[in-house]
């Protein structure tokens, strides 16, 4: 009797064989992301492990564990580098709480929401009020943002510039992108480092997508019975 690993692994294998050329299309794309560039292949290993946490995908989180540490990562890099996911995590929902408490505001004045622009809008009169009202929970916030992108087992470089960027693209948070744009300026970041980080964000998106693909081959196959 085969173990679910080893059906996984049959769904996939099914998957990827089903349409060849686009699998082959697919596994070069992925493959040429990886390789050693201005970002080192370990390092790349280590943005897409954070970024695996973004997507939710345990497989690959597996999988980039694996790679990672196969490349010489150390445990404590790879744990810095799920800090910086989780990080990232917050991210999102605390960049948007500026809509909630912009929206309240304006309701409660009876002015229209609907004006300015969304993605380019200064939100500091909001995060600002957002701290004074989270009181000491938002000191709490501030020590681990703080503590979390300090040169440590990585470098901050490496941790916002790159791997926090890549995070925050996927997590679809446009002013966690100026941020981690922001800081990676000052920490040296290039346009093609940029770049290379954004595309790892792109694979492991996909990857997350591609994990899931023997779902859909399980049914399948139990239905064509």
């Amino acid at each position: 009797m085969s173990t679910k690993s080893e059906e996984v692994n049959r769904y996939m294998s099914k998957f990827e064989n089903l349409v060849p050329e686009l699998n082959d299309a697919w596994a070069g794309f992925r493959d040429e992301v990886f390789k050693e560039g201005l970002i080192s292949a370990k390092d790349k290993q280590l943005i897409a492990l954070a970024c695996a946490y973004i997507t939710e995908s345990s497989d690959c989180i597996r999988t980039r564990t694996k790679l990672a540490k196969e490349l010489g990562a150390t445990d404590e890099e790879i744990a810095e580098s799920v800090y910086i996911a989780m990080r990232l995590a917050i991210g999102q929902p605390y960049a948007f709480s500026s809509i909630a408490l912009e929206n309240y505001d304006l309701m409660k004045s009876k002015e229209s929401v609907f004006q300015g622009f969304f993605m380019s809008k200064n939100i500091t009169p909001q995060i600002q009020e957002f701290h004074k009202i989270s009181d000491t929970k938002y000191t709490k916030f501030a020590a681990f943002h703080d503590l979390v992108y300090e040169d440590g087992h990585l470098p901050k470089k490496l941790k916002k510039g790159l791997m926090g960027l890549a995070c925050a693209i996927l997590a679809k948070c446009p002013w966690c992108i100026r941020s981690c744009i922001r800081d990676g300026l000052q920490e040296g970041v290039t346009k093609e480092e940029i770049v290379e980080a954004i595309n790892i964000a792109m694979v492991m998106n996909a990857s997350a997508a591609a994990a899931n693909t023997g779902i859909s081959m399980e049914i399948s196959e139990q239905m064509s019975k």
